[in-house]
């Protein structure tokens, strides 16, 4: 199942009626979950999460900001704050492992996220050229760490380094840097092609 991948691989699939994630185990083609709703990467409505034999077996939903077990137990929030004189803030709030922080790591994902500057390198064709890497940990936990590579595609790198962390909580944070922070010019033409006032 999902929460024993301590290495995999996330690409995204956009489309006007649809959004779907899927992940990969490390080197492996077919995919071992799938993260998908029916609506446009925009849209309101959870995830689901399904893995298992076809992928039909539901083992949780998200959303950018939340995940939950298959019978809605909330299993913890992930948050970003834009900071504009400061590092952005990361939170990862796990209910049974606390409070996890985010921080950049390597000159790219600095550069983006916590440096005076990173307004000059806040363009979409910075995707290109640099990745961005999250570091998520606290004192009482090694956490897990986001990797998004340098390209015009969405595509996702994770390793975890404890095995508490959960994978849907994971794949919840990854949504949310997806949304908000990460660009894909395949976003643009949903924009173009979707009706704005569906959830």
């Amino acid at each position: 199942m999902i929460e024993s991948l301590n290495s995999f691989t996330v690409s995204v699939e956009y489309a006007r009626t649809h959004t779907t994630f899927l992940v990969r185990a490390d080197g492996q083609r077919e995919p071992v979950a799938r993260v998908h709703r029916e609506v446009h990467y925009e849209g309101l409505r959870p995830y689901t999460v399904t893995a298992g034999p076809g992928l039909t077996e539901c083992v949780g939903h998200i959303n950018e900001w939340k995940a939950w077990l298959p019978d809605r137990t909330l299993v913890g929030t992930v948050e970003h704050s834009r900071r504009t004189n400061s590092a952005d803030r990361w939170t990862f709030a796990q209910h049974d492992l606390g409070e996890l922080t985010g921080a950049p790591v390597g000159a790219g994902s600095r550069l983006r996220h916590a440096s005076p500057l990173r307004m000059a390198f806040d363009a979409v064709q910075v995707n290109n050229v640099l990745s961005h890497r999250l570091r998520f940990r606290s004192d009482e936990s090694e956490g897990f760490e986001l990797s998004r590579p340098a390209g015009v595609r969405s595509a996702y790198e994770v390793t975890v380094h404890d095995p508490r962390v959960s994978r849907l909580l994971v794949l919840a944070c990854l949504a949310q840097f997806n949304r908000y922070v990460a660009s894909d010019p395949r976003k643009n033409l949903v924009d173009l092609v979707s009706n704005p006032l569906k959830e």
